[in-house]
Formats: C-alpha cells, sequence, structure tokens
C-alpha cells in the first residue's frame, strides 16, 4: 500500500507542469495575442492604400463632388442659409473638410494629397473599429485579423477607400456605434444611439444599413435597445434643430458656391455602379464576399450579415444606383463581417471528424489567403504606376497654366481638379461637372466666357448645349498624362468665324496654311509664351502669318514674353493675323520697362528678308510689328 502511494504520489509529480509563464507575462500575452492579430492588417493596409496609384488620381464620378463639397463646407460661412442637409452628405462633407484642412497644413500640401491622405486616415479608423466590433461580437483572433486584412487591401478595398467619400467619415461613426452597442454599460448604448443619429445625418446613404442593423440589434439587445433608440431620437432632435437653426441664417458667397456643387450633382439614376465596378476590379473578393455571406448565415447560423447584406445590395439601386462608392463603403464592413464568422467555421471544420467537412474548412481558409496574396501580388505590380508628385498630369497642367496663361483669363476645369488649381495662378477658375447619363455639363461660370477649357474623362463625349458649342470651336494645346488620368488643355477660338482666313485655292497658299499651321501649333504649346485662348486657338489653327509665329519662336529662346492680341493689318482682308502686339518680356511690361523695351526693338530691327517688318510701334498696350499682308508666303530660311 505504501509502495503504490509513492507510485502515485511520484506519479503526481511527474505529471505537474515543468515551466509556467510569471502571472504578468500570462497577463501581457493574454492582452498582446488578439491585439497582434490587428496590427499586421493596418500596416498592410497603410502600405498598400498609400503607396497605391489609385491614391494618386483626380477624383471622378460622385468622389469629385464630395471632395468639392468638403472644400467649399468647411469654408467659413458656407453653410450658413444652406438647406441641403438631407439631399447631400454636406455634414459629412463638413467634417471631411475640416481633416483636409488640418492634414493640408496651409499650403504644405495639395488639397489631393491631403484628400487621400485623409481617407487613408479614416481607412484605419474603419479597420480598428472593424476589429473592435468582430471582437465584441465573438469573432476569434485569427478570424477579426484575417477579416480585417479583407476589408483593408482587397482590390476592390482599396479602390474603395482611396475614393474620396463623406460616408466614409459616416460608417466611422456608424462602426464606433455598433462596437458601443455591444456594451454593457447604459451609457454606451445611449451613445451609440447618438451616433447612428450623426451617421446619418453625416451622410443620408448610410440609413440603408441602419434599418436592418437596427432589427439586429434589437433581437441582441433585446431591452436594451430601447436605451439605443432613445439616444437616437434625442441627438436627432437635437441635429435637426440646430441644422435648422444654421439654414435660417442669411446666406453669403460662400453659401452660393457650396449650393452650385450640391445643385450640379445629378440626380440619382436606377443602376447598380457599384457592384458593377466591383465585379469589374475584382471579381474574386466578389466570389468569396458572396459565399462567406452564404456560410455565415447557413452554417454559421447567423442572419445578420445576410440580412444586411441583401438589403444593402438591393437598396444600392436606388437611390444611389448610379454611385459607385457609397454603396461599397458601407458594404465593405458587413461583408468583413460575414468573412469573419465564415473563417471561425472553417477553423472549427479543421478538426471535425468528417473529413469532407475538414477538407472543406481547409479550402476555404485557403481562399480567403488566397485573395490576400492575389491582393498583395496584384498591388506589388501596380507599384510601376506610380508617379512622382511633380510628374503627375495635375502638377504639370498647374505649372503650365502659371506659366503660359496670362493674368484674368477664365479657366474651366474638371470639378475634382477645381480645389488644387483655383487660387494656385493668376488665371481665373471655374469649373464644369458633367454627370452620369446626361448630356448637360453645368458649371460655375457660363460656358461661353472661357477662354481655356481643361478636359479629362469625366467631360461627356456626347455633351449639349453651351459646353458643345464652346468645345466644338476649340483646339487641343497641351496634354498631360494616359489612359484615365489624362488631362488636356483646350484653348477657346473666338465665335465669330468672319475674320478667319478663306481656305487657300493654290498649291502656294496650301503650302503656307500647312506651315502656319505646323509651327504655330509648336509656338503654341511653348511654355514661355502667355496668350490668352483666343489668340492661342489661333496659332494652333494656323492663322497667325508664319513670320510672327517663327520670330516669335526665336525670341523665347531667350525670354519670356506676354502677347497681348494678333491682329489683322488695316485694309487686309485675307483675314490672316499678320500684327503682333507684345506687353511684357520677362514680366517687365513694355515700353514702359527701358531695358526691356531695348532689348525688343533692337531684336525687330534686325530682322531681314522675308522677316523684316513693315513697322513697329510703341502704345501703352505693348510694342506692335506688323508684317506685310502675303497669305502665299513661304519664308525663306
Amino acid at each position: 500500500m505504501e509502495a503504490q502511494g509513492r507510485r502515485r504520489e511520484t506519479s503526481r509529480h511527474r505529471s505537474a507542469p515543468r515551466f509556467s509563464l510569471p502571472r504578468p507575462v500570462g497577463r501581457a500575452a493574454a492582452v498582446l495575442t488578439p491585439v497582434l492579430s490587428l496590427l499586421p492588417p493596418v500596416v498592410l493596409l497603410v502600405v498598400v492604400q498609400s503607396l497605391s496609384p489609385a491614391a494618386q488620381r483626380v477624383p471622378s464620378g460622385v468622389a469629385r463632388f464630395d471632395l468639392a463639397g468638403a472644400w467649399l463646407a468647411s469654408e467659413p460661412g458656407a453653410l450658413a442659409g444652406t438647406t441641403s442637409w438631407l439631399t447631400a452628405p454636406t455634414l459629412g462633407r463638413v467634417q471631411l473638410g475640416a481633416l483636409l484642412r488640418l492634414l493640408q497644413g496651409g499650403q504644405a500640401q495639395s488639397v489631393l494629397a491631403a484628400a487621400h491622405g485623409g481617407m487613408l486616415l479614416l481607412a484605419v479608423i474603419q479597420a480598428a473599429l472593424l476589429w473592435w466590433v468582430l471582437r465584441r461580437l465573438g469573432a476569434g483572433g485569427v478570424a477579426a485579423g484575417l477579416a480585417t486584412a479583407v476589408f483593408g487591401i482587397a482590390p476592390i478595398a482599396v479602390e474603395t477607400h482611396t475614393a474620396v467619400s463623406a460616408t466614409a467619415v459616416a460608417v466611422v461613426w456608424l462602426l464606433l456605434a455598433a462596437a458601443l452597442a455591444l456594451g454593457r454599460r447604459r451609457a454606451s448604448l445611449v451613445a451609440a444611439g447618438v451616433l447612428v443619429a450623426v451617421a446619418i445625418a453625416s451622410a443620408p446613404a448610410v440609413g440603408i444599413a441602419v434599418v436592418p442593423l437596427a432589427v439586429v440589434a434589437a433581437l441582441l439587445l433585446r431591452r436594451r435597445a430601447v436605451l439605443v433608440l432613445a439616444g437616437f431620437v434625442v441627438a436627432a432632435i437635437l441635429l435637426a434643430a440646430v441644422l435648422g437653426g444654421v439654414a435660417a441664417i442669411p446666406a453669403t458667397a460662400a453659401t452660393a458656391r457650396l449650393d452650385a456643387v450640391v445643385a450640379a450633382q445629378s440626380p440619382a439614376t436606377v443602376g447598380l455602379a457599384a457592384l458593377g465596378r466591383w465585379s469589374q476590379i475584382d471579381p474574386l473578393s466578389l466570389l468569396i464576399a458572396v459565399v462567406a455571406v452564404v456560410v455565415a448565415a447557413t452554417v454559421g447560423r447567423r442572419l445578420s450579415p445576410l440580412v444586411v447584406a441583401v438589403v444593402v445590395v438591393a437598396a444600392s439601386v436606388w437611390p444611389q444606383g448610379d454611385d459607385a462608392v457609397a454603396p461599397l463603403v458601407v458594404l465593405l464592413p458587413v461583408v468583413a463581417g460575414a468573412v469573419a464568422r465564415s473563417v471561425d467555421v472553417g477553423v472549427d471544420a479543421l478538426g471535425h471528424p468528417r473529413f469532407v467537412r475538414s477538407v472543406l474548412g481547409s479550402a476555404w481558409l485557403t481562399g480567403v489567403g488566397a485573395l490576400l496574396v492575389v491582393a498583395v501580388i496584384g498591388w506589388s505590380v501596380g507599384l510601376s504606376g506610380l508617379v512622382r508628385g511633380s510628374d503627375q498630369p495635375l502638377a504639370k497642367l498647374e505649372r503650365w497654366i502659371d506659366s503660359s496663361v496670362p493674368a484674368g483669363q477664365t479657366v474651366l476645369v474638371p470639378l475634382g481638379a477645381w480645389p488644387d488649381l483655383v487660387g494656385s495662378t493668376r488665371a481665373d477658375f471655374g469649373w464644369y461637372a458633367g454627370g452620369s447619363g446626361t448630356t448637360a455639363v453645368p458649371s460655375s461660370v457660363p460656358w461661353n466666357r472661357a477662354d481655356y477649357v481643361v478636359e479629362d474623362a469625366s467631360l461627356p463625349t456626347d455633351r449639349s448645349g453651351a459646353a458643345a458649342s464652346v468645345l466644338a470651336r476649340s483646339l487641343e494645346v497641351a496634354s498631360f498624362g494616359t489612359g484615365a488620368s489624362a488631362m488636356s488643355v483646350r484653348a477657346v477660338r473666338a465665335p465669330q468665324v468672319e475674320d478667319t482666313p478663306a481656305p487657300p485655292t493654290t498649291a502656294a497658299g496650301g503650302a503656307a496654311a500647312a506651315l502656319r499651321k505646323s509651327v504655330g501649333t509648336q509656338v503654341a504649346q511653348n511654355p514661355r509664351i502667355e496668350v490668352d485662348g483666343q489668340d492661342r486657338a489661333r496659332l494652333l489653327a494656323g492663322d497667325v502669318d508664319t513670320r510672327i509665329v517663327l520670330v516669335l519662336a526665336q525670341f523665347v529662346t531667350a525670354h519670356r514674353i506676354t502677347i497681348r492680341d494678333f491682329g489683322v493689318a488695316e485694309g487686309d482682308t485675307s483675314g490672316l493675323r499678320t500684327t503682333v502686339t507684345i506687353s511684357e518680356i520677362d514680366g517687365r511690361p513694355v515700353p514702359s520697362d527701358g531695358t526691356k523695351t531695348g532689348v525688343l526693338l533692337r531684336f525687330l530691327s534686325d530682322l531681314r528678308g522675308d522677316f523684316a517688318t513693315e513697322s513697329i510701334d510703341a502704345t501703352d498696350d505693348g510694342i506692335t510689328a506688323a508684317f506685310a499682308p502675303d497669305p502665299d508666303l513661304v519664308p525663306d530660311g
């Protein structure tokens, strides 16, 4: 008996663990282990999104309205008298605009760079809140980490997170509300209701997801859902009072500019732009999303992802069927929740005694992992599309306008580029915003006042009205970038056509006209020449005498000039521009600046042969050089 007791005692002694973590270390490990499932996805999100070519694009579609609206809504006095709180995400644009101005730091960086930085910050906040919500819903660390990674770096997620959207601000509030609603404290539940009201006010589009989420919350929280409802009702009443009071304040000029952007946004039409964009950009993640929702709703016995996803998809047809961004901003967190639940199901299936179920679980986890691997590979391949800030089309366009367009000229630019360009040069900028499904192109200034038009992919090809008339008589003078990011500058010709040269009727006249157009195009593209839109269009069209063009080309090799106008000689009926008036040289006015005037007069006086001037005059407008009219002349030398 004693021996047996000693054997049992010895056995018990041998079965004791040889090593155990100290209690503080164990507690730290318990805390850090789930947190480490959040850190890698967030790091990947930051790296992938910040180094994505999509983060360098000028906003298009609805995103351009959110960028311009955010910039204008954050101006002093812009909200006074505005009534677009429910027809547009105005409150969300106010918050986004405040973030942009904070990140821009005065003029430390461009508005576009600040906007993409702001969207990156919002995406990181959303990812962290999403992970928190998933953990509170009972998701394991692996499941929450993988779902957050899919939310952050899947190709469709990168495209969505980089798009400037006021809806992203609302989703931040909605995710924070969901996290608080899953807490146990009454104050958290009330705060959750308040944040839901703020989210809906920030972007009414999130109300699409709030309705099914409210049903799910009522089932999960039961009686405690009343506290959430109470917070929502109180916040909604206060917000309505505040926004109504702001709308009653007399409007300002800043209000008019903001309201013009809201009015230019075309009414939503029926469609599936968001799902069409998803299937085109990232069909693999769309397949994973559908399967994840089905698995979460059936195998995982969680109907909430299915209900919310179905409602969001159905509602994305209307009232925002033509919006390719906002429905995805709302839908991606729902999909991530379904992915997390399906990953938990897959992990549980790995140890299942049934071989088929174990294989299916392994296959599903492999599929989710493959999505992330494909996303990283696709991102690394796309790194070749990155362009330095100074070489981006918008930066080149700004430099060209600054050097080539005189002060006071009106330049119409795409709405997405307008916040960066307005006030950057001496030119006066207006914006245009063509909408989908319409041929009208609304603008902030009348189209017939435009001297230059900057064209990009947002300009409808089948435009109508004043836009079509102006663009029909414009000529391209410079272009920057390629593909969807390309931007071109068009100089607008005068609407009068009676003073344009008649078509040549002889071989000599045809040769002279072809030469005028060829050399005129080269000079028109020279950034060392400042000239208004109509005269630049005359250079492009070959309406300026070849001698003038070649003389200018030689002179600007050493100087910068500003041309006041090209004129027609008195009594000349050919319509050919044979006089040129130069008003500035190297930024100094002539003839008031004696040094620069002397340089120009000596240059013009030294011209000989076919290039000899007929007269040189000095007036308050500048120095005018005139050449003898000869439409068929091809200068020698």
